[in-house]
């Protein structure tokens, strides 16, 4: 259920906008041969029964494909191989019609020329059926040359679109290896960082014991603290981008993960974190308890799925004011398991949501808005490798909800 490869779908955008292109030309130089031939035709009939019109003498001897019809008083005479229906028409001919006409019978249009003379007339009639032969002949032949031509330019569309973007493809597997080798390789020293700044944390919480209400001790511990948070964000910035990287490459899943579990996990995980915020954070037993968990199964890779639903929960308790709640729910609909977060802070606009899930990106808001890092941005980036989408909507009463919508495995028997 992974996501498509970019590329592989540029290399078929590309060949289905030649084929498109090339079908299109073709169905107007069908109609417009179609129209021409018509034209061409219906001036070669009319030349050609006036000429069989204005030098016959006898009905016998008709060109191949018209009739003739001598009209005199009192006796007329027909080609013995016009139809019958035609036959009457003709004979029924008035005495004012006169050049080119036509004749409707046997459900179709028969072109023909009457020749007034001082004895009578005589009419030539064209077998019509000939041209409508001539003309299918030549559209079934015209449309399958543009069929072949439209299969032809859709294959050259695709091996031009594959030769255009692979360069582009060997920079992205570039850009893709260098994330993930960088990401790799800061990771130890960001570790080591975090644990020195954490040692110096005690060394200083310890001198501010020793020295009870010493602003400048307090001052320290503070500024330490910081150090100790901003090390933290730099080393969950640098997994954010070595897992970023590696989704690119997610070909398949590897396991069934029961969502409602694995939501249940981050919930125990970070209530300690939101209980220090003042957030009450809350894993909501009638949407995600033990009588749906059954059912909220999806083909995933356990550890994305939870670093998603991590980053959302941790997003809405960052965003949540003091004394407010926090709701996860899990559930399924119509073959989604859905994942809500919802919260009860400034909100954010749903037209907003693509610019969100941006890399770095920033709400707008008169606080400054929601700033989500990577955060987002790899959320949509891990549900859309297993085949989801995130959606936001408005929490009613005030607050934002973030949805993750993945297809529910098949179920096994």
């Amino acid at each position: 259920m992974a996501e498509r490869d970019p590329l592989r779908q540029a290399s078929r955008s590309v060949a289905i906008r030649v084929g498109a292109t090339t079908a299109l030309v073709v169905l107007v130089a069908i109609i417009g041969a179609a129209i021409l031939f018509d034209r061409q035709q219906l001036a070669e009939v009319r030349g050609r029964t006036e000429t069989t019109a204005r030098t016959a003498d006898d009905v016998i001897d008709a060109p191949p494909g018209t009739w003739l019809a001598k009209l005199a008083a009192g006796a007329h005479e027909v080609t013995r191989s016009m139809p019958a229906g035609l036959a009457a028409a003709v004979v029924a001919t008035p005495s004012d019609v006169s050049g080119a006409t036509s004749y409707e019978a046997d459900g179709r249009s028969w072109p023909a020329w009457v020749d007034r003379r001082a004895d009578g007339a005589y009419v030539a009639v064209y077998d019509i059926r000939l041209h409508s032969g001539e003309e299918q002949r030549l559209l079934v032949s015209t449309a399958v040359a543009g069929g072949l031509g439209v299969l032809l330019a859709a294959l050259t569309g695709l091996l031009a679109g594959r030769r255009a973007v692979k360069p582009l493809g060997e920079a992205m597997e570039l850009q893709r290896q260098f994330v993930a080798d960088a990401s790799h390789e800061l990771r130890t020293p960001l570790a080591v960082i975090s644990t020195r700044a954490q040692l110096l944390r005690r060394h200083v919480a310890a001198d501010v014991r020793s020295h009870d209400g010493d602003p400048a001790a307090a001052r320290r511990l503070a500024e330490v603290d910081q150090l100790v948070h901003d090390t933290q964000t730099m080393a969950d910035v640098v997994s954010d981008l070595l897992l970023s990287a590696q989704l690119e490459h997610v070909d398949k899943v590897a396991e069934r993960v029961v969502v409602a579990r694995l939501a249940s996990e981050v919930v125990t995980s970070l209530t300690p974190y939101a209980a220090e915020r003042g957030v009450t954070l809350v894993d909501e037993p009638e949407a995600s308890g033990a009588g749906s968990a059954a059912g909220c199964v999806v083909d995933g890779v356990a550890p994305s799925l939870r670093r998603s639903v991590l980053a959302l929960v941790d997003n809405a308790i960052a965003h949540s004011e003091k004394g407010s709640r926090v709701e996860v729910r899990v559930w399924d609909e119509d073959g989604l398991v859905r994942v809500d977060v919802v919260d009860h802070g400034p909100g954010v606009d749903v037209e907003d949501l693509e610019r969100l899930t941006r890399r770095f990106s920033r709400g707008d808001g008169a606080t400054g808005g929601r700033r989500v890092g990577l955060g987002l941005a790899l959320v949509t980036q891990i549900v859309r490798s297993h085949g989801g989408r995130l959606e936001v909507s408005e929490t009613p009463g005030g607050g934002a909800t973030f949805t993750l919508v993945i297809p529910a495995a098949a179920s096994s028997n």
